[in-house]
């Protein structure tokens, strides 16, 4: 029976590997026997229930410590997740972890949030990549058609959902996003990969790593794709194709026992399109703007153990960015400062803290659309922290207390402060508790920004609605409670459960204004000015758990499930409700379900099935959608793989998300694409 079902999988086309797929959720069918499944397969097998819970994270406390004892709402994206998801983009992979929202606007962009607050511009979820921030101050959100690397470097993504303002700072409200790659010297030889598809058309990468004497560690890498565009609504082409290449180097030298330095960079340049709507002009049209980006960062990072108990460590970075377009262009300059000091007070507390720096310089080109006034700007960020873990009963009950401490340029002096207790009453099982406060600091958009939503004329008065930035906009806040319960009940079986109770304050809206005569600083035609102003009258409720568990079922299937409701409740004055007042409830998804099984199949095959459920956003009529994708594995040599991944099995397209920003949404297609690794 075992061999007649993978015939037909491998032989039966799209439909056979979707019903094998769906089945595959519920009987074992193909069974990998003992050594038949050579060593290089094993090593590449996803971690065991034992090896998660010991997996070490840094993003919780800014040092290692066990997933099972961290306090707070953490997941983990391995990178065996994101080679047996067959993911082609870090965005992609994100899907995998519960109670973050991911969302395809079109073919370049996706709407990425956690806990609520989802768009394209989302603003409440900080990003890191190996310790540098890539959101952008223009509106506190992240490109992320732009964060790339080669996807067999990454080693994990460390995921927290709620805040992590207390040591990583403003716009860490609703969740932070770490990806961390691997070290130099776990890296060492070739690779090279090359694939393609229907939607992903070419794709290709190189890497090589090498050794310099007995302490240092060196690999470089290149790598190029190119994705063809999606269809709209009307089934018309959306003009959103997409192509980058970028290469990336990094060096790991251990100088001697007790120091360590890292210097790391990338460059990258590409293309990325969007049918863009502009609303500056009396007949609004549609047009193809392409974005011409470019862009790179170099960074380095210095560790030094002064003791047993105590290292500090020392982190600078400088990173560009260029993204031209029609409607706006921007070239920005940033340079970061970062110093952390961990040391032992007494036998029961582990103290962290540090201080930086970071200045920011933007150059803003203008439209008949978009106005930044001034066209350039400068700002500084100051920063210090101090935490403190407090060994309460002995591998049973701590608390750890803190608070960040930051001076911006809009908003001045921020104090966010957490206190986070852990109470482990018997082995494998962890309850946690923690509230928090955290910021969203104004953004360039916040306080500048001039947004032409549509003109008319009124006899001979030509009139502009329009958004303008506030001079006087203060920072967004939330009070968050949460707590949470981790347990291994058994050898295979792992469960995650968190729930929180988030309090927004002072949130962004608009309110209607006086009419302005004809704003000649803006490009023609001057229009009177009839303002929608950004104002802090906004508040929210939101409230909601979040499941994952992980089920060894044997040595060669495991499953894995996350579940995530949500609920939010918006309130203002009925005299302040703005453009975007009810956005927020409809446009996040209330249910989230997801589940994946993973095979080890006789003769060095692999079988992986993805199912994703997202519930409807109403605001956008977006309808609720099922996803079910398929990839199928095979390694015949120790170093070469292929791999067939099939997208999107249920349905030929579907809408994720309607962007409400002026540009065309698309529709999710279904796709396919092939891969071959060869590593030497």
């Amino acid at each position: 029976m075992a061999k007649g079902i993978c015939k037909v999988a491998a032989s039966g086309g799209t439909a056979a590997l979707m019903l094998a797929g769906i089945f595959l959720f519920l009987v074992p069918v193909c069974r990998a026997k003992g050594p038949s499944a050579n060593q290089a397969l094993r090593q590449l097998k996803q971690l065991t229930i034992e090896q998660l819970a010991d997996l070490e994270v840094t993003t919780v406390s800014k040092k290692p410590e066990k997933l099972a004892d961290a306090a707070a709402a953490v997941f983990v994206i391995s990178g065996d997740d994101i080679r047996r998801g067959g993911f082609t983009s870090i965005a992609e992979a994100l899907r995998l972890v519960p109670g973050l929202e991911v969302a395809h606007i079109d073919a370049n962009k996706w709407a990425i949030s956690s806990r609520g607050f989802n768009a394209w511009f989302a603003n409440k979820l900080l990003v890191l990549m190996d310790g540098r921030s890539v959101y952008t101050p223009l509106f506190s959100g992240v490109y992320w058609d732009v964060q790339d690397t080669l996807l067999e470097d990454i080693d994990r993504i460390e995921v927290i959902r709620g805040p992590g303002a207390t040591l990583w700072g403003a716009n860490a409200v609703n969740g932070v996003i770490n990806i961390i790659t691997k070290k130099a010297q776990d890296t060492q030889g070739g690779l090279i990969t090359a694939g393609g598809g229907n939607l992903e058309q070419g794709f290709g990468a190189a890497r090589y790593g090498g050794k310099i004497g007995k302490h240092a560690w060196y690999r470089g890498y290149a790598k190029y794709f190119n994705r063809t565009s999606f269809e709209d609504i009307h089934g018309n082409d959306a003009d959103d194709d997409w192509d980058a290449g970028r290469a990336g180097f990094r060096l790991d030298w251990d100088r001697s026992a007790k120091d360590a330095l890292t210097l790391q960079g990338d460059i990258y340049t590409g293309n990325s399109g969007t049918t863009s709507l502009t609303t500056g002009s009396i007949v609004p049209r549609t047009f193809a703007d392409n974005a011409d980006l470019s862009g790179g960062n170099l960074l380095g990072r210095w560790t030094h153990i002064l003791t047993d108990t105590s290292d500090l460590s020392l982190q600078a970075y400088y990173d560009r960015t260029v993204r031209n377009m029609q409607v706006m262009s921007e070239d920005r300059d940033t340079v970061d400062i970062d110093f952390q000091h961990t040391f032992r007070l007494g036998g029961r507390q582990q103290v962290i803290w540090g201080l930086g720096y970071r200045m920011t310089r933007d150059d803003i080109t203008n439209s008949e659309t978009i106005f930044f006034d001034p066209d350039s700007r400068t700002e500084n960020l100051f920063s210090g922290f101090i935490q403190d873990k407090i060994v309460l009963i002995p591998d049973k009950l701590d608390l750890t207390v803190g608070s960040k401490f930051e001076h911006n340029d809009y908003s001045g002096f921020e104090i966010q402060p957490s206190a986070r207790l852990r109470w482990t009453p018997v082995e494998n099982h962890t309850l946690w508790a923690a509230v928090s406060r955290a910021v969203r600091t104004p953004s360039r958009a916040d306080r500048d920004a001039n947004i032409k939503l549509g003109a008319f004329r009124t006899g001979p008065t030509v009139n502009a609605l329009m958004i303008r930035g506030n001079s006087a906009f203060d920072s967004e806040e939330v009070i968050a409670y949460e707590a949470g319960y981790r347990l291994v009940p058994m050898a295979r079986l792992s469960l995650d459960f968190a729930s929180f109770y988030n309090v927004y304050r002072d949130l962004r809206t608009t309110v209607p204004g006086m009419p302005i005569p004809p704003f000649t600083a803006f490009p023609p035609p001057a229009a009177r000015v009839l303002p929608q102003n950004i104002v802090n009258k906004f508040h929210e409720d939101a409230y909601g758990a979040e499941i994952a568990g992980n089920l060894q079922l044997a040595d060669w299937w495991k499953l894995s499930l996350g579940y995530t409701w949500i609920n939010l409740h918006l309130f203002a004055d009925a005299a302040e409700k703005g453009l975007d007042l009810e956005l927020n409830e409809g446009g996040t998804p209330r249910n989230q379900f997801s589940a994946g099984s993973y095979l080890d199949l006789p003769g060095n095959l692999q079988f992986d099935t993805l199912l994703f459920f997202v519930d409807d956003l109403p605001d956008l009529n977006v309808p609720s959608y099922t996803r079910v994708d398929v990839r199928l594995g095979w390694q015949p040599l120790k170093h070469l793989a292929f791999s067939l991944k099939l997208e999107n099995l249920l349905d030929n397209r579907h809408p994720e998300y309607t962007d409400t920003q002026g540009i065309r949404s698309t529709e999710v297609p279904r796709s396919i694409y092939g891969k071959i690794t060869w590593r030497f």
